[in-house]
C-alpha cells in the first residue's frame, strides 16, 4: 500500500514537472540565470541567505547584457529584463497591465496597488482628479506646516548628534498623507506612528515570501510564523483603517464632504475632491467598504514610505557630497530668501538644480527596485519571443538605472547634472522608472515631488548635514522597497 502511494506520488510529480517543461518550452532560447536546478530552479541563490545577501545575489543575477532572461522561483519561471526598450514594450502594452499572483501576498487586493486590472481601471479613473493641479496647490500650505513641525522636532537634537533621517522623514510624510489625501487629523489618532511601522512590517513579510517559492502554496504558508504575524498585522491595520474610514464616513454622512462655496464652482464644474472625499462622493463608481480600507492602507503605506525613503537617500547623499548640498542650499535661498518662505507650486518649479538632485537620488536609489507584470494575452517581445498569456514579466529598475550604455561610464556615481536638459536630451524614455511607466504608473508622482521639494526647502534652510557613511559602506537589504542596513545616519548642525 505504501509503495503504491509513493509510486503514485512520484508519477504525479513527474507529470507536473513535464507539464511545466512543456509550458515553458517557448522560452528555451532565452538565457537562464545560473545556477539552475530541477524543481528548485534558482532558489538556492537565496535559500538560507540573510536579506543583505539576497539583495546582492538578485542584483548580481540581474546585471547582465541579455535583453531578456529567465529566473526560476522553484518551478515558476519569470521572464526578466534590465533593458529599457523591453521595459517600454511591456509597460505600454495593454495586455501587460495585470499584477501577477505574488501581489496577493500583500493582501491589498481591492486597492489600486494590487487590484486586478478590471478593478484598477475603474478606481484609477475615479481617483485621478484627486491628484490634479488645483488639489496639489491646495496641499502646499499643509506640506509647509508639517515640514515646520519636523524642523521643531529636529531643533531638539544636539549639535553633532547622529540621527536616522529616515525616522524623521517617515513621521513627516505620514502626517502629510493623513492631513492631505485622507483629510485626517493625526492629533486625534495617537497610534498613527504604530500604523506606519506595522505597514512597513506587513510589506516586508509579503516581500520575503516572494523569494521563498515553497511558501507560494497557501496550504504550506499557513503553517508558518510569517503567516501568523501577517494575520496579526492585518487585523491591527484593519482596526486603524476602520478608524480613518469611520472618521471620513462620519463627515460624509453629515454632508461636510460636499460643502462648496461660490468660489469653488467654476463654469459649472464640480469642486476637485481630495483622495478620501473622491472615494466617498464619487459619481463615476461606488467604492465598497473593503476597497476604501485597502486604499487607505495603500495610500498610507505607499505615500509615506516611498517619499520618506527617497528623502532619506537624498539627504544621505547631500551629507556625503557637501559641494552639492551647498549648491542646493544656495538655489533654495535664492528662490526663497525670506526666513519664512512663501512657497507655491510655481515657485517650486524654479528649483531646477534641486530637482536634478532629487532625480539623481531616485535614479541611484529607486524606491521600488523591481516591478512585476503579467500578460493577459499572447505578446511578442525582443528577438521575436512569443510569450503565451499568463507569464510573469519582471522589470529590473535598479539595474536599468545604472546601465553604462544609457547613463554613461560614470553611471554608478552621484552626478545631478546628468539630469540637465542638455544631458537628458535623447535619453531613452524608459531609462528612468522611479514612478513606474505606462498606464499603470504611480498615481501620486506629482504629489511626491512637490512634498519632497518642500521638505528639502525647510531642512536645508535650517540645517547642514554631514555623515560618516561613504558610498562603499552602504549595504542594501531585500524588501518591498529599497532598504539599507543600519539606517540613513547623518549629523545635523543648525544654520545661523
Amino acid at each position: 500500500m505504501l509503495f503504491a502511494l509513493l509510486a503514485t506520488g512520484a508519477i504525479l510529480s513527474l507529470a507536473v514537472i513535464w507539464s511545466i517543461v512543456q509550458k515553458n518550452r517557448f522560452a528555451q532560447n532565452v538565457p537562464t540565470i545560473e545556477p539552475w536546478y530541477p524543481v528548485v530552479g534558482n532558489g538556492l541563490l537565496f535559500f538560507g541567505k540573510n536579506d543583505i545577501k539576497k539583495f546582492h545575489k538578485l542584483r548580481k543575477a540581474f546585471d547582465r547584457k541579455d535583453a531578456l532572461f529567465r529566473l526560476y522561483l522553484g518551478p515558476r519561471m519569470l521572464l526578466c529584463t534590465s533593458d529599457p526598450t523591453v521595459a517600454q514594450a511591456i509597460m505600454t502594452d495593454a495586455n501587460c497591465m495585470e499584477k501577477p499572483y505574488v501581489y496577493k501576498f500583500f493582501n491589498l487586493n481591492e486597492g489600486v496597488f494590487a487590484a486586478k486590472t478590471h478593478i484598477w481601471k475603474g478606481q484609477r479613473k475615479a481617483l485621478n482628479p484627486a491628484f490634479n493641479s488645483k488639489i496639489l496647490e491646495s496641499f502646499v500650505s499643509i506640506f509647509c506646516e508639517v515640514s515646520k513641525t519636523m524642523i521643531q522636532r529636529l531643533d531638539t537634537v544636539g549639535k553633532g548628534d547622529t540621527i536616522n533621517i529616515m525616522e524623521h522623514a517617515s513621521r513627516c510624510t505620514l502626517e502629510m498623507v493623513c492631513s492631505t489625501t485622507l483629510g485626517f487629523n493625526v492629533d486625534i489618532f495617537d497610534q498613527i506612528d504604530d500604523m506606519g511601522h506595522k505597514i512597513e512590517q506587513f510589506f516586508y513579510i509579503a516581500a520575503r515570501r516572494i523569494l521563498k517559492f515553497y511558501l507560494h502554496v497557501d496550504s504550506i504558508y499557513r503553517w508558518t510564523k510569517d503567516y501568523k504575524d501577517e494575520q496579526t498585522l492585518r487585523e491591527n491595520l484593519d482596526v486603524y483603517g476602520m478608524q480613518i474610514y469611520d472618521d471620513a464616513n462620519n463627515r460624509f454622512s453629515k454632508g461636510s464632504m460636499n460643502d462648496e462655496t461660490d468660489d469653488d464652482k467654476t463654469e459649472g464644474f464640480r469642486k476637485p475632491q481630495i483622495f478620501v472625499n473622491q472615494i466617498f462622493t464619487n459619481t463615476i463608481r461606488k467604492f465598497e467598504r473593503q476597497e476604501i480600507i485597502d486604499n487607505i492602507i495603500t495610500i498610507v503605506g505607499a505615500g509615506t514610505d516611498t517619499s520618506a525613503t527617497a528623502i532619506a537617500f537624498t539627504f544621505l547623499q547631500l551629507a556625503m557630497y557637501q559641494e552639492h548640498q551647498q549648491k542646493v542650499y544656495e538655489e533654495i535661498v535664492k528662490v526663497f530668501p525670506e526666513s519664512e518662505p512663501h512657497i507655491t507650486t510655481e515657485a517650486l518649479k524654479k528649483l531646477q538644480y534641486t530637482k536634478m538632485v532629487l532625480n539623481e537620488c531616485l535614479r541611484l536609489y529607486p524606491v521600488a527596485p523591481i516591478l512585476l507584470r503579467e500578460n493577459t494575452a499572447d505578446i511578442t517581445l525582443c528577438g521575436g519571443v512569443r510569450v503565451p498569456k499568463g507569464n510573469i514579466l519582471t522589470i529590473d529598475v535598479y539595474n536599468i538605472h545604472r546601465r553604462k550604455d544609457v547613463w554613461g561610464p560614470d553611471a554608478d556615481e552621484f552626478i545631478p547634472e546628468r539630469f540637465s536638459p542638455e544631458r537628458s536630451a535623447g535619453r531613452h524614455p524608459f531609462a528612468f522608472l522611479t514612478f513606474s511607466g505606462g498606464s499603470r504608473n504611480c498615481i501620486g508622482s506629482r504629489y511626491a515631488m512637490i512634498s519632497m521639494k518642500i521638505m528639502m526647502v525647510y531642512l536645508l534652510k535650517n540645517f547642514r548635514f554631514k555623515t560618516k557613511i561613504r558610498e562603499e559602506d552602504i549595504r542594501y537589504k531585500f524588501d518591498a522597497l529599497l532598504r539599507i542596513e543600519g539606517g540613513h545616519l547623518v549629523q545635523i548642525e543648525k544654520r545661523a
